[in-house]
Order: structure tokens, then C-alpha cells, then sequence
């Protein structure tokens, strides 16, 4: 091959060379250019979860409006009603209004708790109503009676109603109407003693009666029956009261005074009148 020839075979397969790369750039653009745009899927925007219902808090409870304060207990004269009904709250539904005495409702305590300071019960102008009937006897032989069993019942429902009561109740309201008990107590005459000391005596004489073996011998020499035992008999009224109403409602007595006397004690002497 000349030289020419050479020149021209390279000139040739230059623009062979050219040609080839204009078409593959023409080829690569073009293709490019009539391509659709590559879609772009749009995934779907996630449904949101529904919100859990949450309840609204309830409205706050109103405030409990205060209590009125308490003014003090009226005047002794005038105290009746105001305590008798103090006195029923002891119990439910009343239940004390069968036992309770509604007049004279202060004195009549007091002179109570004067007698009860030295064992002795009052005949008389009583706070509390008797246990109707008679004295329940049990007939041994031609002549021997006991004490029956039975009479102990008698005294079940106001020991009963005694010894639920609310000793915090009870105490509180021995405190309020405490100014007008020492005024009725002063009536009384009795100097160097206050009524806080005789409630305390008389809730002692109580916790001092004997607990009595039975049967119990009784004799009747004349209208009423006493005690075959003559210990028994010279015990005060207010132990002979504790033996007739049975072992189980005296022992219930003591356990609510001693209730009664651990709250009372924490009463300061000289702040009780």
C-alpha cells in the first residue's frame, strides 16, 4: 500500500470512526429523549389509625359545703328538747326513745352519775325507764326460788343498744354539753368534787361488781326478793342491779365503760369545768 493510499485509509476509518461515534451519541441522546418520563408511583399516604375514644374525666365532686359551726348548749332551763335529741343519735332509728326519759334531761343525769359515784341507784326522777315486769324466778322445792336464767333477757336490748354505741359519738357529746352537767352538778351543793370526777367514780362502782356463781338464791320475806346470801344483799344497789341482769350483759356493761373511761381520762381535770 503507498503512502497516499495509507493517508486515505486512515483518513477513511477516521471518519468511519466519527461517524460511528455521532450515531451512537445520536442513537443514546434520542432515545433518551423519546423515553416517557419513568412514572413515579406515589405510594399511598397511610390511612391514620383512629384515635382511641378516651372519656372525659367526670366533673370534680363539689366540695362539701361546712358544717355550721356548733354555738354552745342552750340554757339548762331550755335544754331538753336540744339534748334529748343528742342523746337519741346514740342509737339508730330512734331506738332509744323507748328507754330514754325526755324531761329534765340534764338533772336527771346528773343526779344519776351522783348516786351511781357511790353504787347507789335513784328511785326516783330516772333518766332511763325501767325494765317493765316483774323480777323473773325459778321455784325449787317447797320453798327454795333462784334467779332465772330468764330474767337475764330482760336487759338484752338496751345492753344490746349500749354496747353499740359510738364511744367517740358519746365522748364528744359529754364534752359539748359538759358546761351545762356542771352547772346542773352545782345545784347539787357539792363542793371540792366536779362532775368529770363523779362520772369517773360511777363508771368505777360498775366495773367493781362482783361476778356471782349461780344459781342464785333469792328468798322473799316480804313484798320483794332479796338474795338468799346476806354478802349479796349488803352489796349496793347498783352491783345488785349488774348480778340481776346475767353474767354476759354485765360483762358487756364493762367492757363498753371501760371504753367510755379510757377516752374519758384523757379529759384534763381543769378542763372539764
Amino acid at each position: 500500500m503507498s503512502d497516499h493510499q495509507s493517508n486515505q485509509g486512515w483518513i477513511i476509518g477516521l471518519v468511519v470512526v466519527a461517524a460511528l461515534a455521532a450515531g451512537a451519541y445520536w442513537f443514546l441522546s434520542g432515545k433518551k429523549a423519546e423515553a416517557p418520563p419513568s412514572a413515579v408511583v406515589e405510594e399511598p399516604e397511610p390511612t391514620p389509625e383512629p384515635m382511641p375514644e378516651i372519656e372525659a374525666p367526670p366533673p370534680p365532686e363539689p366540695a362539701p359545703a361546712p358544717e355550721p359551726e356548733k354555738g354552745p348548749p342552750p340554757p339548762l332551763n331550755e335544754s331538753d328538747e336540744t339534748a334529748y335529741k343528742e342523746l337519741l343519735s346514740l342509737a339508730p332509728d330512734g331506738a332509744l326513745a323507748q328507754w330514754l326519759v325526755p324531761d329534765e334531761v340534764v338533772r336527771k343525769w346528773v343526779a344519776a352519775v351522783n348516786a351511781g359515784s357511790r353504787g347507789e341507784l335513784i328511785h326516783k326522777h330516772r333518766p332511763l325507764k325501767t325494765i317493765k315486769g316483774p323480777i323473773l324466778v325459778a321455784e325449787e322445792g317447797a320453798t327454795g326460788m333462784r334467779l332465772s336464767a330468764d330474767n337475764y333477757h330482760r336487759y338484752d336490748q338496751p345492753v344490746r343498744l349500749f354496747a353499740m354505741m359510738d364511744t367517740g359519738t358519746a365522748v364528744e357529746i359529754y364534752r359539748y354539753w359538759y358546761p351545762r352537767l356542771a352547772q346542773a352538778y352545782g345545784e347539787l351543793g357539792i363542793r371540792n368534787k366536779n362532775f368529770h370526777q363523779e362520772v369517773l367514780e360511777a363508771i368505777d362502782q360498775v366495773l367493781a361488781a362482783p361476778q356471782v356463781d349461780e344459781p342464785i338464791q333469792l328468798v322473799r320475806p316480804s313484798v320483794y326478793y332479796k338474795f338468799a346470801d346476806p354478802k349479796l344483799e349488803k352489796l349496793p344497789g347498783l352491783h345488785k342491779l349488774m348480778i340481776r341482769m346475767g353474767p354476759d350483759n354485765a360483762a358487756r356493761v364493762k367492757e363498753k365503760l371501760q371504753e367510755l373511761k379510757t377516752e374519758l381520762e384523757q379529759i384534763p381535770l381543769q378542763q372539764s369545768d
